[in-house]
């Protein structure tokens, strides 16, 4: 701690050893690399690199790595451990720094000392300076890869006195592949690794039973499947069960190095022997890779009937089974991919396991399942994922996990896009909707839940957008279905807009008025495909005689919408644009920011232009904050999207001329005018006044309009329903009140 101008370093016992606070970066360095305190030596170790950049190469090289040499012998594992989890960005640092001489520094200063602490009989130091020098290989010249690098592992691995060294050589064999390169890895590494499978210690035969997949990578898969594959044979018959067993825990890895037909060919069958294996730790591990396994043969014609039916077996004796608690979440995690693997035909033998797995006492278990039902949905289709799969995704969204829910929120609308029929679409939105009950602040006490409830809602608003798009997946463009509407067709359009009406909307006005300021956001990210999705008249193209308004220039009548329509235009205005709360209004700036990126460029001018102008000079400095920061990058001269917008263009001018005149008695720039010019935004547009004055008040623009903080009023539903009268004539009233005229 500090005290007085000294830094106190605490030792071990009750003494303090006082450091002067002045030192320099390299005298702090020398002080504590020289120290008797290992807490000391330590924190120069951690600060290694980050002095070096300070300091400077010639520094470093010629202070530092003489330092580095020395606690390459420190007494203290823990200062050797943490040295070489250094060397990684020090030879980085040494190398950009001067390629010639810094590549000749790392080669004779740093690997020296890694391999050295290679045969540490220290597990911690020997595993840290294994790490480091795979990291250190990723710097060298493939010309020196052999002689700095491979001979000294190859030494270790025919270290006959040293077990160690042997077990960490086949390491660093499969981690070294990548950088070794196909030739080497062809002429030495598979040498190497085949000698090592004979070792007469078992835990070098167990460490080289896991070091295959790198290899096989790199060499191809007809050296693999002849070279390694036999060698991996042996392991996995191994007299000895801890081999065995590793061999079980690396089989997956290494089938995903070869070939489909190489795993089915050659993996198949010791995969059905190590299931059948005497040792029951290696049967247990073999059951645990059983689902990945099935997985990664990719087609059921190459997966035996047998052993599909021990993986439904093994589900369903894992209630009775002691080990059951990992073997059934292992299972619950690979049973999509095995679904995908085996198709529909094998969902009569698979039914009973989901159902099994779905109902798991375990959360992880359910977890797990409810993370990838989609998968299964998309496997078994439309009729049997409503008939099937559907009841089970239902309780996921009611279970009483919060995390099990979390995980089939994800999913809802890939569960809607299978699940094609209204009455299915229907009841999962139903149950959307009821989530939100949980998910409620006013019925949540407990801290840490309301917490989990805000994420909750979150997720719920992340989901909008793809639900919208699952509720349209059959429709055709925004004229088509305005036009079918209009027709009064009774098509499946009609009925997913009706769905969008009737479950959508609600939530989706629910969350944009939520109290916490990430939901609002996500959900207010969502406004586009939400209109698109209710509203497709407002996407259809414009009249030719109307076409003025998508270039950023009013003019022409605005085509009329449904009573329906402007009702819910009206309420977004309302609610939002003019809304009490101040962040309500934050929230209207952000959906414009949607329908600026994902429309058509007049839905933005023709319906939420004006009311967004007028935002532009509320009485909020945070509203203004949000609409720099928000419009201004769809300013910006050559790649905004509304650069060629004059009346948007010469609003933001204004507002920055207007900030300028506010603060200049304050003699600092405001945040907003900061924003709007370091864009930059494209220059004020000819004919436009920069002192004009703001929008004429509107009737509803009174002192209701409030400053103050709160979550504002919530919005339980659509309200379409309420005063018919009149919501037409003051939505296109809102809507057409512009900005005042060029002089």
């Amino acid at each position: 701690k500090q005290q007085a101008g000294r830094v106190v370093a605490r030792s071990g016992g009750s003494d303090n050893v006082e450091v002067q606070e002045n030192f320099s970066a390299l005298e702090r360095a020398r002080h504590f690399g020289n120290s008797k305190l290992s807490l000391q030596r330590l924190v120069f170790v951690n600060e290694l690199v980050e002095t070096a950049h300070e300091i400077g190469y010639e520094a470093t090289v010629r202070h530092l790595l003489p330092l580095v040499k020395k606690l390459a012998d420190d007494a203290e594992v823990l200062v050797r451990q943490s040295l070489v989890g250094h060397f990684g960005d020090l030879a980085g640092f040494l190398i950009q720094s001067d390629p010639e001489k810094g590549y000749e520094e790392v080669i004779e200063k740093l690997l020296g000392v890694v391999s050295v602490l290679l045969t540490e009989k220290a597990s911690e130091v020997r595993q840290g300076a294994a790490d480091a020098l795979i990291t250190l290989a990723s710097h060298l010249r493939p010309n020196q890869m052999c002689d700095k690098v491979l001979m000294t592992v190859i030494s270790m691995s025919q270290n006959n006195d040293d077990e160690d060294a042997r077990a960490t050589a086949v390491q660093l064999l499969n981690g070294l592949a990548e950088a070794m390169g196909r030739d080497l890895c062809r002429g030495f590494v598979v040498m190497g690794i085949v000698g090592l499978c004979m070792d007469p210690a078992f835990r070098v035969r167990k460490a080289t039973a896991s070091s295959f997949a790198e290899v096989a990578k790199v060499i191809g898969n007809d050296d693999a499947k002849n070279r390694l594959v036999p060698a991996f044979e042996k392991l996995a018959t191994d007299v000895h069960w801890g081999v065995k067993k590793a061999a079980a825990e690396s089989l997956v890895n290494f089938a995903m190095s070869l070939e489909v037909e190489a795993r089915q060919e050659k993996l198949v069958p010791l995969m059905l022997k190590l299931l059948q294996d005497d040792s029951r730790w290696v049967q247990m591990s073999a059951l645990q890779q059983l689902g990945y396994f099935i997985a990664c043969l990719e087609e059921a014609t190459r997966v035996p009937e047998g052993l599909l039916a021990q993986f439904v077996d093994t589900i369903q004796r894992s209630k009775a089974n002691p080990d059951a608690p990992d073997i059934s979440f292992h299972c619950a995690y690979t049973f999509a991919g095995v679904t995908k693997a085996m198709g529909r035909d094998a969902w009569q033998m698979l039914q009973e396991p989901f159902d099994s797995l779905c109902r798991d006492s375990q959360v992880k278990t359910r977890k797990a399942m409810a993370a990838s039902i989609h998968i299964v949905a998309q496997t078994l289709g439309s009729t049997l994922t409503e008939q099937e799969v559907l009841p089970q995704f239902e309780a996921f969204l009611q279970d009483p996990a919060p995390e099990v829910r979390l995980a089939a929120l994800r999913n809802v609308a890939g569960i809607m896009q299978v699940a094609s029929s209204q009455v299915a679409q229907r009841k999962v939105l139903k149950l959307l909707q009821a989530s939100m009950g949980k998910a409620d602040p006013a019925a949540v006490a407990a801290k840490a839940a309301k917490a989990e409830s805000w994420r909750l809602r979150q997720l719920v608003a992340t989901q909008l957008g793809a639900v919208c798009d699952a509720l349209c997946a059959k429709s055709g463009s925004p004229a088509a279905t305005a036009a079918t509407a209009a027709a009064g067709a009774g098509s499946d359009d009609a009925a997913s807009t009706d769905l969008i009406w009737d479950c959508v909307l609600p939530l989706f006005l629910k969350l944009c008025d939520d109290g916490v300021a990430e939901v609002r956001d996500e959900a207010a990210r969502t406004t586009s495909k939400a209109l698109r999705a209710a509203t497709p008249e407002l996407f259809a193209d414009p009249e030719k005689d109307n076409s003025e308004g998508s270039s950023g220039c009013l003019g022409g009548a605005k085509p009329v919408l449904s009573a329906k329509t402007s009702k819910l235009m009206q309420k977004l205005i309302t609610n939002f644009a003019r809304g009490r709360n101040f962040r309500s209004r934050m929230t209207y700036i952000r959906m414009c920011d949607s329908i600026i990126r994902e429309s058509p460029p007049h839905v933005f001018t023709e319906h939420f232009m004006q009311p967004l102008v007028r935002l532009s000079w509320d009485r909020v400095r945070n509203v203004q904050l949000c609409w720099a920061t928000t419009i201004a990058p769809h300013l910006r001269k050559g790649t905004g999207r509304l650069s060629s917008n004059a009346d948007l263009v010469a609003t933001a001018h204004r507002m920055a001329y207007r900030l300028s005149e506010t603060d200049e008695k304050k003699r600092r720039v405001p945040e907003e005018r900061r924003v709007l010019e370091a864009a930059p935004i494209v220059p004020m547009p000819e004919g436009y006044d920069l002192t004009a004055s703001g929008p004429d008040s509107d009737p509803e623009d009174n002192d209701q309009v409030s400053i103050e903080g709160g979550t504002g009023d919530s919005l339980s539903d659509c309200g379409l329903a309420e005063d018919e009268d009149g919501v037409v004539a003051a939505c296109h009233e809102a809507a057409s009140s512009s900005v005042p005229p060029p002089p």
